[in-house]
């Protein structure tokens, strides 16, 4: 009938959790994605360019270590992308 069967544990979040017959990759159906403010992104680039550890970062706002990482990642390829452009209107 179905190509995949529960898998033995739940998700974090409470959710049955199923493995695929065909492929074992284990997938939770309708995950929930937390959604942070926007102003908190701004926050913890703020304070990672201020000089604060990641860790230390993530346990006080209670973010995701992983999550802030990609916001700090994401904001540096920003910067380079806005900087490449500015040299490049100079030169141009």
């Amino acid at each position: 009938m179905y190509n995949y069967h529960p898998a033995l544990a739940k998700s974090n979040q409470g959710k049955q959790r199923y493995l695929c017959k065909e492929c074992g990759k284990i997938f939770v159906e309708n995950p929930e994605r937390r959604h942070y403010l926007d102003d908190l992104e701004k926050i913890v680039i703020r304070l990672y360019t201020d000089g604060v550890e990641i860790a230390v970062i993530a346990r006080s706002l209670e973010v995701p270590y992983k999550t802030v990482r990609i916001w700090i990642r994401a904001a540096g390829e920003k910067a380079i992308k806005k900087n490449r452009i500015k040299k490049e209107k100079i030169s141009g």
